[in-house]
């Protein structure tokens, strides 16, 4: 729910706290994003929302803190849906990135001779600290063996190349193979879909920053990932605008075609990873009207990741003193609307 504020006088301040509560009553479930005067007058108003939704008190001017809320957020989902869903696998498929997270910020401060710590994510499967010392002592064990091997190529490449762009792409890899998997596990066809689409939606950003980059076959058929609806082979080729159109034409990435070639032509990729989420986002939508099922699982988890992208978007912008219409520029579609 956007609303547009306004804070000329007093009795527009006015009008609009009753407005924001009545829009809190009628919409318990949804993201309220307040935008115009109001936010940037008074921050603190705007702040207080997200505490009445349940999120924990937090210094909007440090995005250190935000981070922290978002992850405290998040864990209260998470808490929430394994009370409730009797299959964990749907929930742990959402917690697979945040272990690749961590194993890239080990690998990456222990090469730099940094602590990562404060880096880690609270949201994996493998708590912090434990990967930190399987990681450590080399006891790789306790991981699936699509990650163990992960980390042990990737420990290798880092050691014998000393590009970790190289090492990301490797982990990506086997991170999209193992959500993949895990959501076949489920049996979920509904899970199985959004996992593919967005091996689409990686597959062609990574594409177009090959292309962009110059990069040739070999760099391409290690980058680009199985398991998407359109197959690898096809990006193995450098794009063009005509080859965009062709290969997303009809397929479930084709909302993506304009914001690809203008990103390909040298324009910003902020667009384009916007129509990629917007993508996603609108596949989850078609889960509101499922009253039973996983489906309802896994699109209040999409939701929720998305209202967690909408607030670090809102108040980076806001920290960085960008106007409400550029904020706004940024926001994906809503779940909810």
């Amino acid at each position: 729910v956007i609303l547009n504020s306004c804070t000329v006088t007093a009795a527009s301040d006015q009008k609009m706290r009753k407005l924001l509560h009545r829009a809190r009553r009628k919409n318990p479930q949804a993201l309220l994003v307040l935008t115009g005067c109001m936010p940037q007058a008074f921050p603190e108003e705007a702040a207080k929302l997200l505490q009445d939704k349940g999120w924990p008190d937090f210094d909007w001017r440090d995005m250190n803190a935000v981070e922290q809320a978002i992850g405290q957020r998040r864990q209260q989902v998470m808490d929430l849906l394994y009370q409730h869903c009797p299959l964990p696998a749907l929930i742990e498929v959402f917690r697979l990135q945040y272990d690749y997270h961590n194993i890239k910020a080990v690998l990456k401060g222990d090469a730099q001779k940094v602590d990562p710590q404060r880096l880690l994510s609270s949201s994996a499967l493998i708590p912090p600290r434990e990967l930190l010392r399987m990681m450590r002592d080399n006891d790789l064990d306790g991981m699936e063996p699509v990650m163990r091997q992960a980390v042990e190529d990737a420990r290798e490449m880092l050691a014998r190349t000393g590009d970790p762009q190289l090492t990301d792409i490797l982990l990506d890899r086997a991170e999209q193979r193992q959500t993949l998997e895990t959501a076949q596990q489920t049996g979920s066809e509904f899970l199985v879909g959004y996992v593919r689409r967005q091996i689409d939606c990686n597959n062609l950003r990574t594409a177009v920053r090959l292309t962009r980059m110059g990069k040739g076959l070999d760099y391409a058929t290690r980058a680009i990932s199985e398991g998407g609806t359109i197959q690898p082979q096809e990006y193995y080729e450098p794009l063009t605008p005509e080859r965009i159109e062709h290969l997303l034409a009809g397929t479930p990435l084709a909302d993506a075609i304009a914001s690809a070639k203008k990103a390909l032509e040298g324009g910003g990729f902020a667009p384009l990873d916007k129509a990629c989420d917007n993508i996603l986002i609108e596949y989850a939508r078609s889960a509101r009207f499922v009253p039973f099922g996983e489906q309802t699982v896994i699109a209040y988890l999409l939701a929720s990741e998305a209202e967690f992208a909408a607030v670090r978007s809102i108040l980076a912008g806001k920290n960085a003193g960008l106007s409400a219409d550029k904020v706004m520029e940024r926001l994906r579609v809503s779940y909810v609307v």
